[in-house]
């Protein structure tokens, strides 16, 4: 049976009809899904996912005061939240057992459409090869792409497209969308701007979502959404419970 990569750009270009039974890595390079897989690396008992303030808000609440509120709009932490959407603001003596009610811009909101999916994981460039190997056996996978402000964003883009080179290398039969086809044709690029010279940092500061990050003095969030597989963690939306272990 061939096997099947699609990618969506945004999470409004996704058929839901086509990830009943599938495989999602949803993907919000900078930062969600880069600052989830850290804090559950760095011992965080579980992240909850909320699509607005107002239910991050009530999740917390019914949670108690060991619960960690964190989240960003803009890039800028949220008015009244313990932390923002930066990877480095939790580290493992801040969070390590507690429970991380997270609510951002666009990778939280994105998981909202999967909920007919088979399984559900979070990918960033952090831990690219062990996403890779953890989805290499299914056979439909989609790369849903958070974007920015319902926007199309490069690094989502690229991460996606690294993926499917991956991919490819074990399955050369691998069947491509055309969405996953333009993806790996721009991590190609980005490749050969890498092979020169180029670091994948700069160049993930270069799209829309970095110069954002760079703006707001959020360099070094770049640099760490940047580090290729510095974690071997592979979080998974637990779709009933609706939490990311």
């Amino acid at each position: 049976m061939t096997k099947r990569l699609n990618v969506a750009f945004l999470p409004q270009l996704l058929v839901e009809e086509e990830i009943e039974g599938c495989d999602v890595i949803v993907t919000d390079v900078l930062r969600a899904s880069t600052t989830i897989i850290s804090s559950l690396k760095n011992g965080v008992r579980c992240v909850v996912p909320c699509a607005t303030i107002e239910e991050a808000h009530e999740t917390k609440r019914k949670l108690g005061p060991s619960a960690l509120l964190g989240g960003e709009r803009g890039g800028v932490i949220i008015a009244g939240f313990d932390a923002g959407n930066s990877p480095r603001e939790f580290p493992s003596e801040r969070v390590a057992g507690r429970t991380l009610v997270l609510c951002t811009t666009n990778g939280t909101v994105a998981m909202e459409r999967c909920r007919k999916a088979n399984r559900v994981f979070v990918g960033a460039f952090v831990n690219l090869s062990a996403i890779v190997e953890k989805i290499a056996g299914s056979s439909s996978v989609t790369i849903l792409c958070a974007g920015t402000d319902r926007r199309v964003t490069s690094e989502d883009v690229l991460f996606a497209g690294a993926v499917a080179e991956r991919l490819l290398e074990l399955d050369a039969e691998l069947e491509l969308s055309d969405q996953a086809a333009l993806a790996r044709d721009a991590w190609r690029q980005a490749v050969l701007r890498l092979s020169s010279g180029e670091r994948l940092a700069s160049i993930l500061g270069m799209g829309s979502g970095g110069r954002n990050l760079l703006r707001l003095g959020y360099d070094a969030d770049i640099e760490f959404c940047a580090d290729v597989d510095r974690f071997e963690t592979v979080p998974m939306l637990n779709l009933d419970e609706w939490i990311i272990v």
